[in-house]
């Protein structure tokens, strides 16, 4: 019979191993971006590597937290102990992460993808390339350039900066464009410190945000939606708990919630 300790060990073997990048060679003729040969989003830094494991339904880590499900429409679960709620259609993605707004955009260039949105509360824009990852992703700045195998380069995280690598899982590519800079929104996060900005919790244009996509409503709905002085999508995300995210979508599309309002929003607060 093995003793605790040895049961404990056979445990964390079998999760590292469960976890192990499986190769994918070749890797995709991807065109918006260079594709690692694993099925793993990972980043390395000083003394510090983590990956995501990426399949066409699922983001699935352990550390960092990461539990979200995909289909070809939507991004839900729980990020970082944040739960998540995206839809998408077209160019454009909306939902809630981190208790904010979460919007992205994708504006298609001759090098690749210009994304800009506002992740987890933060304003964001940056550009996507076969050769280079470079702006402000959420609360992070990254300039990194493809080196054959990895993008390398460095990351600034508030007043953090550090030599990182970023690698792109090939399982990525089959995704539509606008899913893989919404899921970057949220996998190139992981480290920084959790903000909201004046500008979307204060500004005009977050308290009455325009819908440019009648197809994503709900989502924007579940986003900017102000109850009490606070953001309807939290309120939403905390009373469905642990139910399901589409239970979630309902309690913020029912005829009863309130339309977004030019009052003005008391701050949801770091967290």
């Amino acid at each position: 019979m093995l003793s605790r300790a040895s049961s404990v060990a056979v445990a964390l073997l079998a999760v590292a191993c469960a976890h192990t990048p499986e190769v994918t060679e070749p890797a995709p003729n991807w065109g918006i971006a260079s594709a690692s040969t694993v099925d793993t989003f990972e980043i390395g830094g000083t003394g510090r590597n983590w990956g995501v494991r990426v399949t066409d339904t699922e983001m699935i880590g352990i550390q960092p937290d990461f539990a979200l499900g995909r289909t070809d429409t939507e991004i839900n679960g729980r990020a970082l102990g944040f739960p998540v709620i995206v839809g998408f259609h077209g160019d454009r993605g909306a939902g809630v992460y981190r208790g904010a707004p979460f919007e992205v955009v994708v504006n298609h260039t001759p090098a690749g993808l210009k994304v800009s949105g506002i992740f987890g509360g933060a304003v964001s824009s940056f550009d996507l390339s076969t050769e280079r990852i470079n702006g402000r992703v959420g609360v992070c700045g990254y300039d990194v350039r493809w080196n054959g195998k990895v993008y390398s380069g460095f990351r600034g995280c508030g007043q953090q900066i550090e030599a990182v690598s970023v690698s792109l899982p090939a399982t990525m590519a089959k995704w539509s464009d606008v899913q893989v800079a919404g899921a970057l929104g949220l996998l190139m996060n992981v480290g920084g410190p959790v903000r909201f900005e004046r500008v979307t919790d204060n500004s005009a244009e977050f308290r009455n945000p325009q819908v440019p996509d009648p197809a994503l409503a709900t989502y924007y709905q579940l986003a900017y939606g102000a109850r009490g002085g606070g953001y309807y999508g939290i309120g939403a995300l905390r009373t469905a708990g642990g139910a399901s995210a589409a239970a979630a979508r309902s309690a913020a599309a029912r005829p009863s919630a309130p339309q977004p309002s030019t009052s003005a929003r008391g701050s949801p607060g770091a967290r």
